[in-house]
This record gives C-alpha cells, structure tokens and sequence, in this order.
C-alpha cells in the first residue's frame, strides 16, 4: 500500500512540478474579443490549438491566457453566432503578448465547434451529419422559458415538443423526427456535460389521471450554456444502441480561466399565469320534478318542462384562478491562471391555476476547471436539485376537478348540498383540493472529465459521472366526517411510492492526429474508445386505507396495509472506434463503427455491430468557385450512413414466472409460479438505418445561412410480441424481431442577419421539417389497437394512427347514416409538417424585441372531452339544443337519433353504435401559435452603477399569447396521457385530450444584475 502512494505521488510531482519549474519560461497571451460594431463579447472560447490551454472571455470581452510554452502559436477565438477566427502569434520567455479578435456575427457557422456525436470537439465543417445547437445562455437571458422543454420548442426543425398538461411541473413528450419503435420508448437520449442523464417520463405513485412529470424539469435553464441535438446517423458510433431516438446533449456553464476576478449575475423573475382558459358550461333539460314549486333546484324551478339550463360549476367555485412563479438565481464566475469555476444556485416557486398545483425547485451547481499543465485539463461538475411538485387529481379522473365539465346542472342546488353541478356529491372544489399528491425528488450530477493531450497529435479523454434520484411519491385522501370520494377512501387513505434511480458513465476516447505534406494537405484523426452505462431501476410501494387521524399521513398508521417492490438493472458496454481523412481542411471522410453488448439479452447473446460512414466537402473553398456566384459565399455538401439501435428493459429476452399462492389444504397456502413470458434467446437489439444527406449554404458574406437535410430513416428488427396459443399456459406474449418502420422528410433552417448597424439590427430564423412515418411491416401480425383505444399499428400507416368505422354517406331525408364494416384510417397522430418563424430587433444597442410563431399541421387528436360530453354523460348544448347544428352535422355526431332505429348502418349489414363511430370527434390539430414576445432594455452602464453593478437589464415578455387553430377543444397541443404507463410504449401513441387543462399564458417580467 506505502508503495501504491508513493507511486502516485510520484506521477502527481511529474505533472505539477515540471509545470511550475517551467512557469518562469513561458509566456502570457491576453487581449480582448469585440463584435465588428466594438461592442465586448463576452462567453466567446478562446483556445491555443493543440494544447488544453483554454478560456472564455468575461463582461468586456477580456481573457488572459498564462503558461503557453515559447513559439509560435495559433489562437482560436469562436462564438455561438459569429464566425471563428484564427490568429498567428509569436510567444517569447517571460512575456506578454497582446491579441485583439473582432468576430462578424453570420448566419452560418462551419468552424464552430461541437461536441456532441462526434469523437472530440469537432467542427461543422467535419461533421457529416447535422448537429443543431441551440444558444441556451443568450435565450434564457430574454426568453420566457422556464425549462430545458420551452428551450427546445420549435428550435430545431425535425425537434417536436407536446405538452401533456397546462398543469405545473407536467412532462413534455419530445420527439427527434418520428417514432421509430412501437414497443419501446421513442424519446431521446439525454446527457449533461457527457453523462447519461434521467429524462424519463414518470407517473409512478401518484393518481393524478393522464398527467406527469418529467425529470428533464430539474435542470434550471440559467445553469445551460447551449444545446446539441443530434438527430441521426451522427448518433451511431458514439451513442450505440439506444440511441435509435437522437441525442440531446446539455452543457452547462463553465468558469473563466485567466480572468483574474469574480464577477456576478442575479436575475429576479416574475410571472403571473393566465389559465387562458373559460370551461364550457354544462347543459340539461329540466323534467317535470326539477320545474315543481318545491324543486330544490333553482335554474329549474317554475320553468317549462324541457327547458334548457345551463350551469358551470368551475366558474362558479372559481376553481381556475391566476397563478404566478417567482424565481430567484444567482450565478458566480471567476478563475486563475489556471483554475475556473462557476457556481450558481436557483430557486423557482410556481403556483398553478389549481389550489393545489404548484412546483417548487431548488438548484445549486458547481463547476471547476483546473489545468496543472498546458497539457493536462481537469474539469469536476457537481448539480444538485430539490423538486417537490403537487400536481391535482384531473384528465380521465373521476376525482378530478375537470370532471366537472360532465356534471348536470339538474343537481344544482341552493345550499349548494350534493353534487351542486359537479360530477358527483360533495366533490367540488373545496373536496377536491384535500387529496393530495405530490412527488419529492432529491437529484445529484456529479462528474470528473480529464482531458490529457501529452502530444499535439495524441489526445486522451475519460468522463467518469452519474445521475442519481430518490423520489418520494405520496398520494393523500384525508379522512372524511361526511361521505366524499368513496367509502373506501373516505376512511383516509395515504398510498407512497419510493423510487432510487441510478445511471453511471464511464466514457474514454483516445484520438491520433497526424498532418502529412509539405503544407498538411491530408490530415487523419484516428479515434478510439469505450463507453459502459449502467442503470439501476429500484422502488417499493405501499398503501394504507384506515387511517386514525389526519395528522398520521404514514402507512404505519393504518388499519389496512399492502405493499410491493419491484427492481431492474441494466447495463451496456460499447468498443467504438472512427477514422476520418481530411483533404485541405474542406474534403472528410468518415468511416466508424461500434460493438455494443447489452444485459437486456443474457450472458450468452453476441455483440452487434453498429457502422456508419459519411462525407462532407466545403465545396466553396475551391478555387473554380470563387467566381461561379460570388452571391454564395460559402456552400457544404454532406451525407451520412449509420446505424443505431434500441435495446429492450433488461431481462426482456429470458423466461419468466409470476409469483403466486397455491394451496396446501384448505386452509392454508404456499409460494408458487405461474408461466409468465416464454421468452427469447434470439432477441436482438432494434436497429434503424438512416441515411441523411444535403447542404449548408452562406449567401451574401454569410448574412444569410441555409440548411438543408433530407433523412430517410428505415428501422428493422422492430420489437413486436408475438401471439401464443392459450394452450400453453404463458399470460404474456414474447418479443420477436419482426417488425419494420420507416421514417422520412426534409429539414430546412434558414437564419438571416438582414441589418447589422450601431443603430439599427435585425435578424430571422425560419425553420420547417416535414414527416413521413410509416409502419412498412408488422412480420405476420394482424394489426392491433394501442390498449382499448382507438389509436392502432397497421400496416402502411403511421405508427398508432387512428382507425375506426368511417362514414360512408348521410341521407338527411331517411336520417341513414351507413359507415364502413371494418376499421379504416381517419388520421395521423404526428405532424407530417412543422415550423416557426422568429425575429429579433436590436435598436440603439440596447433595446432588444424578440418574437416567435410557429405552427403544426397534417396530424389529428381525439376529442374525447366532447365525445363524453355529447354522446356519453349528455352534456352539451349541441346534442341538447336541436338548433344549435345542422341536421347533417347532428346525423354525423349522433346518428340516427329516432328511438329503435339504429344509431348507425354498416355496409355489408349490421349495425354500430356512436361509441364505435367517432368521426366527428377525430378532429384536426393543425395550429399556428404566437409562442413568445419579449422586450429588453440593457441600462447605460452610469444608470446601473446605481444599484452597484456592472451592467443592468429588464426584461418585459409573454408566452403562449395566441392560438389559431380549427380544433373545437381547448388546446390542439396538450394531450393527456403522456407517460402515464411510466414513459412505456402503451401510453405514448395515445393522442387524446380528455378532460385536460390547456396551455397557460404567461406575462413575464425580469430585472437582471452583473457585477
């Protein structure tokens, strides 16, 4: 052991002591980064090539870099939105070497760096596969966006962000071009700072109907620097086999190395929240008792019988009311010659339209960077996150308060006694808000990346980290003294949920660069390395009922006591490795490939190989171009092959038993099994095979960049359970390989710097995609319905699209109304075209108006809230006001209405009901949306020294502050259960809205401080 740590003392004093015995021999490079306009940029990059001698410059644009060996040395200086520079200098013993960058802003950047799917920051020039950034540091600053989902929506064409909830704290369903799977999850990976990260969509333990909540809202938007999305064949070598649904990386903020001082930022946050939202009333015919003089009921009472009423119980109770978030954050930056760090802390308090909504999350963030030597780069992140979100009972929910909206104005009552108009007695809103549920997580991120570059052509990477969360889910109905909710859980009912999820990543990557020719014509990178993931699922539930007192909310305290636990662990491992050629620093080619290994398939499956190959050409950069148009300034052409993969829940290709009791005699049993899944020793991972091809173009000295992407995706090996014979014995039909999907479209992004003054700028952002999603074999299955739904996989259409009895023909004299005999398609559940619009205005330097539209269209939602509330429990004036639609229109809603005649004629004969004929209720979703306003006035420095700041600014904006749309619900956009199957396959084609709470606007006010 003594000699271990002299060992390592050993190897310490080799990397520190050369360093610091050198220091007297090296030189400083420092300067300033400026906008072509003279105007300081702060957070540009500024790097010496070929050493890890990096910084970021600070408030005005400064940077200093110390310890740079003596020569002659070549600085990088690149900026999210400004065109990379490069600058020869020439470093002397002992002395300071002034630099001075001016950045132009473009609208096309191929020098930037990214980090995401690629082997080593790369930049995009290299990259053959798109890899969108998105600016989260400078969108955060002006943006009302309050998570890491609001960031992404509508950014990135080929990105498609759904809401599942107005509600506070609920999840988003994210969707990177199309659904690939139709038994496993299609959502993206996600990582932070290069490790795996909990994204999942989770409604474990809490009863609160289709609503649920998202680990990606725990990571506080200001601790963001930017995005990376990857969203195809780029994904394959790095990522393996679960990356079938994209990448999306998250890189946090960084210290200032070099900056010699401590500067500050506090933000203080407003927003008050609009339901946006006025629930339709409920309507009923009054009877003969309801009209009686002695009626209790009073919208009836002395009124004709037949009379229609109307009655709204959640404007009457004022259950929606304003709600509001106030957020706190703070952040810190600073560093040394060679160390940086950054620290924050956040605090966001938001308060739902309901009484019991609210999301309350606490962040903190740590991060430091430590270079001992030129060579040798240390960075350590540590994230922690304290989330409680209370989230009230609502969609498909009988406890709900949207259940009001099926509630009968005939049980009005004037003591309010009852039902009082709501769905049921004594639920209303003052009942309702007693059951709580709420989910406590507790989150930790911590990693370590080293980056170890002992030669300018040998490079060495190891991220180690993990993401960590215990979740405390409890579901609380108080004991009731008069009857509420039911008998059983009027006696007090508490039901808690325990979660530990663990994900750990090791990740290395090695890279040799060697440059050959008089004048590095031909550069080669060779990239090497692995990655291992591992998963640990654990949880235990119980639930009480009985309970003694209110104030005992512990399942100890009850009467009746059940429990359960259930446990998973999965692991990958995967060898990668990439070679690419470069000719002239325009002409690369990649070639790589990774062997992936994963627990889901036992000990003894094989590994499967994941290769992929791609090009790009700066076809500009020749010289026959230069005079062809010299209106295209710069033009790329790029294609990219690969493969990825996405592997099942571990254990899915083994033999299962389910647990259960047998008899011993009569009165007394023992443990037993049951047949449950045969399993499947042949299982393999699914694998999708993507081509993507097109160009990046630069108009008029890069004002103006153009990005075009066509992407054929086919996934092979589709999970799909094949159906057993009853006979023998197994409740559950295994996974087979059998499957076959095919997604297709084109990605377009257009991005213009169209005035660019010391007065006056102005600069737009277009961005559309479309989809094609195709399920192109189904291996011998007969198509089926997503649970009782009546989404369903068939082939030839898209994944979950709707089917059901189309109508043929409506005859309004004989009031016939004939449909067809089998199930037929009625709609898509994806968009198959998406876009947004945004422009941003700068006046006088510092006054800055930003805005965004953007739209959905081609695809179709379920209304089921009408569909209950016409043709279920009758609620509505459009089934009860004979005048209220056409007679065509009613025959399509209703049928025929004529007592004993049949509601619906099929074809070939027989006849359907109007729950099998839901026509009129699959309605279109395209929408247009005025996402978001904002306007931000920068204080002139002499009014922000007032407050002792460096720098001020205040922000007024708005977010969801209109919709157009033909849709005939509340909002085209919100779907109610995402995730409630905890993020599994079963939920997420449902495309429904069922009782949901619409999107909130919000008006946002914001006060930021530097110093």
């Amino acid at each position: 052991m003594n000699g271990l740590r002299w060992m390592l003392l050993v190897v310490v004093l080799s990397l520190l002591v050369p360093s610091l015995a050198r220091a007297q021999d090296r030189g400083t490079i420092a300067g300033q980064v400026v906008g072509d306009r003279g105007q300081p940029l702060q957070g540009a990059q500024v790097q010496v090539q070929g050493t890890e001698l990096r910084v970021v410059t600070g408030v005005e644009g400064r940077f200093r870099i110390p310890n740079v060996a003596p020569g002659q040395r070549v600085v990088s200086v690149s900026l999210l939105g400004y065109g990379t520079r490069t600058q020869t200098v020439t470093v002397g013993a002992g002395s300071e070497v002034p630099v001075n960058v001016t950045l132009s802003p473009t609208a096309l950047a191929l020098d930037e760096l990214v980090v995401t799917g690629t082997a080593g920051a790369t930049s995009r020039r290299e990259q053959p596969a798109v890899v969108s950034t998105v600016n989260a540091a400078q969108l955060v600053e002006t943006a009302p966006v309050t998570s890491v989902a609001d960031i992404l929506t509508a950014r990135s064409p080929g990105v498609s962000v759904t809401s599942s909830s107005g509600s506070a704290g609920t999840a988003q369903q994210i969707r990177i071009r199309g659904n690939a799977s139709i038994s496993l999850s299609n959502e993206p990976l996600v990582f932070i700072d290069g490790v795996r990260a909990d994204s999942r969509i989770n409604g474990r333990g809490i009863g609160v109907g289709g609503q649920s909540t998202s680990r990606l809202n725990d990571i506080n938007p200001e601790d963001i620097e930017s995005i990376e999305v990857v969203k195809g064949p780029a994904a394959a070598t790095l990522y393996g086999a679960d990356a079938s649904s994209g990448v999306i990386q998250i890189i946090t903020k960084k210290g200032r190395q070099g900056a010699g001082r401590f500067s500050q930022s506090l933000t203080v946050e407003y927003h008050d929240i609009d339901p946006n939202f006025t629930p339709p009333d409920n309507f009923d015919l009054c009877t003969a008792a309801m009209v009686a003089p002695a009626s209790i009921n009073p919208l009836c009472r002395g009124q004709a019988v037949g009379t229609l009423i109307r009655d709204n119980p959640l404007v009457r109770d004022n259950a929606f009311q304003n709600g509001s978030l106030r957020s706190l954050a703070w952040s810190g930056r600073g560093g040394g010659d060679n160390y940086g760090y950054y620290v924050s802390f956040g605090s966001d308090d938001e308060q739902g339209t309901l009484p019991n909504n609210g999301y309350d999350r606490r962040t903190g963030r740590l991060n430091f960077t430590f270079n001992p030597t030129s060579t040798l780069t240390f960075e350590g992140r540590f994230g922690l996150s304290r989330v409680v979100n209370q989230l009230p009972d609502n969609d498909n929910n009988v406890y709900g308060y949207m259940g009001a909206l099926l509630g009968s104005p005939l049980s009005r009552t004037e003591d309010g006694s009852g039902a009082n108009g709501w769905f049921a007695a004594n639920r209303n809103t003052r009942t309702i808000q007693t059951r709580e549920n709420e989910l406590l997580t507790w989150r930790t991120i911590p990693s370590i990346e080293v980056r170890f570059v002992p030669y300018t052509w040998f490079s060495h990477r190891l991220t180690v980290g993990a993401d960590m969360s215990r979740n405390e889910a409890t579901a609380f109905t108080p004991k009731s003294l008069i009857p509420v909710f039911s008998t059983t859980l009027d006696r007090g009912d508490i039901n808690e949920v325990r979660t530990s999820y663990d994900q750990f990543t090791v990740d290395y990557l090695g890279t040799l660069r060697r440059e050959f020719g008089s004048a590095s014509q031909l550069a080669t990178d060779l990239s090497f390395g692995l990655q291992a993931t591992s998963e640990r699922d654990a949880w235990v539930s119980a639930n009480g009922n009985g309970l003694t007192t209110n104030a005992a909310r512990v399942v100890g305290a009850a009467s009746t006591r059940t429990g359960n636990q259930g446990y998973s662990l999965q692991r990958t491992l995967g060898y990668f490795t990439q070679l690419q050629l470069g000719y002239l620093d325009r002409l690369f080619v990649q070639v790589g490939a990774r062997l992936d290994d994963a627990s889901s398939f036992g000990n003894d499956a094989e590994p499967f190989l994941l290769p992929k190959v791609g090009a790009s050409y700066v076809l500009s950069e020749e010289s026959f171009w230069q005079n062809s148009l010299p209106w295209v300034n710069t033009l790329r052409l790029r294609a990219a092959y690969g493969t990825t993969g996405r592997s099942p829940t571990s254990g899915a290709a083994l033999e299962t038993y389910d647990p259960s009791p047998f008899a011993i005699t009569t009165s007394s049993t023992g443990p037993g099994v049951l047949p449950l899944n045969p399993g499947n020793l042949n299982l393999k991972p699914e694998r999708g095979t993507e081509f993507e091809g097109g160009l990046d173009a630069g108009f008029f000295n890069d004002r103006v960049g153009l990005e075009f992407t066509y992407f054929n995706k086919t996934s092979r090996d589709v999970l799909l359970r094949r159906p057993l014979p009853p006979s023998l014995g197994f409740t559950q039909n295994p996974f087979a390989n059998i499957g076959e999907v095919v997604n297709r479209g084109i990605e377009v992004a257009l991005n213009a710097q169209l005035v660019d003054s010391d007065r006056f700028s102005w600069g737009a952002r277009l961005a559309m995609n479309t989809l094609h999603n195709e399920i192109t074999d189904l291996g011998g299955i007969a198509p089926f319905n997503v649970t009782t739904a009546i989404n369903r996989h068939a082939e030839g259409y898209q994944v979950g699209a709707f089917h059901l009895l189309r109508i043929r023909s409506i005859d309004t004299v004989t009031n016939r109304v004939v449909v067809s005999d089998t199930l037929e398609f009625a709609g898509n559940i994806l968009p198959t075209y998406e876009g947004s619009l945004g422009s941003d205005i700068t006046l006088f330097r510092n006054l800055r108006f930003a805005g965004q539209l953007d739209w959905k269209g081609g695809h179709k939602l379920l209304n089921l809230t009408d569909l209950f509330r016409e043709t279920q429990l009758v609620r509505s004036d459009a089934r009860l006001d004979p005048t209220k639609l056409s007679k065509h229109e009613r025959l399509r809603r209703f049928g025929n209405e004529t007592p004993g005649q049949p509601s619906f004629v099929k074809e070939g004969g027989g006849n359907a009901t109007v729950s099998e004929v839901r026509d009129a209720y699959i309605q279109d979703a395209s929408f247009v949306r005025l996402r978001e306003i904002s306007a931000t006035y920068t204080l002139p420095r002499q009014f922000a020294s007032t407050f002792r700041a460096s720098g001020a600014s205040i922000t007024l904006a708005g977010r969801n502050l209109a919709l157009w749309s033909d849709y005939e619900g509340a909002d085209p956009e919100v779907i109610s259960g995402i995730g409630a199957g905890n993020g599994v396959a079963v939920d997420q084609f449902l495309r429904q809205d069922f009782l949901t709470v619409p999107n909130p606007r919000r008006f946002v006010a914001r006060v930021n401080f530097q110093f």
